[in-house]
């Protein structure tokens, strides 16, 4: 069998149209499963209910250990978001190589990712008999529609992959620019949680013609413009003393825009933030409803449990005129923001010419991981680039997304060397 070509594979993947609401990620899994069985490694399409997707492999620890250490899990996701032809440079699905980047859809989010893994796992399994530690790797379904079909429905019924397991997922991995002499590679140790609350406002209501005074739309108006305005109390937790302690703001005198955003994540760490998802006001035409309804979308600190943020609501919504109920929580978390495997990350990356710090921070939105948090031991968010991060949010999910050649190799290498280093007899933690 050919060697494997990181370039070539990724190119090939992203040519793979894999837009969720299409649901073929079955494509891009049959694509792997094929490279990874004529090596003879153990891998398995597993299918979710509505038929969706999802490649696992897995290379178990060698016999040589007394004991193996905790799992390792390499996951990513197959799904892209879709993309407008007429409105790309390159066509999005063609993986196009120019100008020293590869264009197409999933550059960023995460068929990198996948090839980064699945490099680094290949070359493992060329040394499968001296392994400390049974290695996962994961490309699921569904992710950029919530998961259901993909790692939801992985984590409730495959439980014993995730168990005790050091996951590396998406969500961290990019730069942020100081001053010349000075970078910073951020990796997410941590996730926000997610609390739904539905509010309902209860008014006097009658004919358009002639308005009362004590409508359900004026409180939850009244309501929502408080809430918004609230400065939740900051909060500081290991992720935030970390950041805080490694990044020196004072270098950013010469990269304002790395700046600015350095100071965003900091305050985003922070506090609570909040989001409303939904708003109802009735649907009749001149007629004034005698209630409303929103549901808000809270977004909490990683270590608040259920018990916590109903404490924060109960005192939040003391004094307004309106009804309120907890209808969806899902706790986030944190991990390790100095474990072996993110130490060895950062000594190989000064070994291929990286010697920036290496700073943990509360990633920006959902990933996968919020679905194994309890299952799992750390989850770390880390697709290494050498991309800043300011660049990678203006391309993700947008048209013309790419990543440069460069960066994306420096990824590939980097994996390599740090799983064979954790994977190894005589590395890891």
């Amino acid at each position: 069998m050919m060697e494997l070509n990181p370039i070539q594979l990724f190119q090939k993947l992203i040519q793979i149209d894999t837009t969720n609401e299409l649901g073929t990620e079955k494509d891009a899994a049959l694509f792997l499963y094929e490279w990874l069985t004529k090596l003879g490694i153990q891998a398995e399409i597993i299918y979710s209910p509505n038929g969706r997707a999802n490649l696992i492999a897995r290379l178990e620890a060698g016999n040589t250990l007394p004991q193996a250490r905790e799992p390792l899990v390499l996951l990513s996701h197959l799904d892209v978001v879709s993309a407008q032809e007429e409105d790309w440079t390159y066509p999005p699905f063609s993986g196009t190589l120019h100008d020293g980047k590869i264009w197409g859809r999933g550059t960023l989010d995460t068929k990198q990712l996948t090839v980064m893994h699945l490099n680094a796992f290949l070359q493992l399994n060329k040394k499968k008999s001296l392994l400390n530690r049974n290695v996962y790797f994961l490309a699921t379904a569904d992710e950029e529609n919530g998961s259901r079909e993909g790692m939801e429905f992985l984590a409730k019924y495959y439980p014993e992959i995730f168990r005790n397991a050091t996951v590396l997922s998406e969500g961290g991995g990019f730069t942020l620019c100081g001053d010349l002499e000075h970078e910073y590679m951020l990796f997410a140790s941590g996730e926000k949680g997610t609390a739904k609350v539905a509010i309902q406002t209860r008014g006097i209501g009658g004919h358009a013609g002639s308005p009362p005074d004590d409508q359900a739309i004026l409180k939850l108006s009244k309501v929502i413009n408080d809430l918004t305005d609230i400065d939740f109390p900051n909060k500081i937790y290991p992720v935030i003393t970390a950041f805080q302690k490694g990044i020196q703001h004072e270098r950013f005198a010469t990269r304002p825009k790395d700046g600015e955003l350095s100071t965003k994540l900091y305050d985003y760490m922070q506090s609570p933030t909040l989001m409303v998802e939904n708003i109802q006001i009735g649907d009749q035409i001149n007629v004034i409803p005698y209630k409303s309804e929103a549901l808000m979308e809270f977004r909490t600190l990683p270590h608040q449990d259920k018990d916590e943020v109903l404490e924060m609501f109960t005192t939040l919504f003391k004094g307004f005129d309106l009804e309120w109920e907890l209808i969806y929580f899902q706790k986030g978390y944190e991990s390790q923001v100095d474990s072996p495997l993110m130490q060895v990350f950062q000594e190989k990356a000064k070994c291929i010419g990286f010697m920036g710090d290496w700073i943990p921070f509360t990633a920006l939105g959902k990933t996968d991981g919020r679905f194994i948090s309890e299952l799992a031991g750390n989850i770390y968010g880390l697709s290494p680039l050498l991309t800043p991060f300011t660049e990678v949010l203006k391309r993700v999910h947008n048209k013309d997304e790419c990543l440069e050649v460069d960066s994306f190799l420096f990824g590939v290498q980097l994996m390599e060397s740090v799983l064979d280093e954790y994977c190894i007899n005589s590395g890891g933690g």
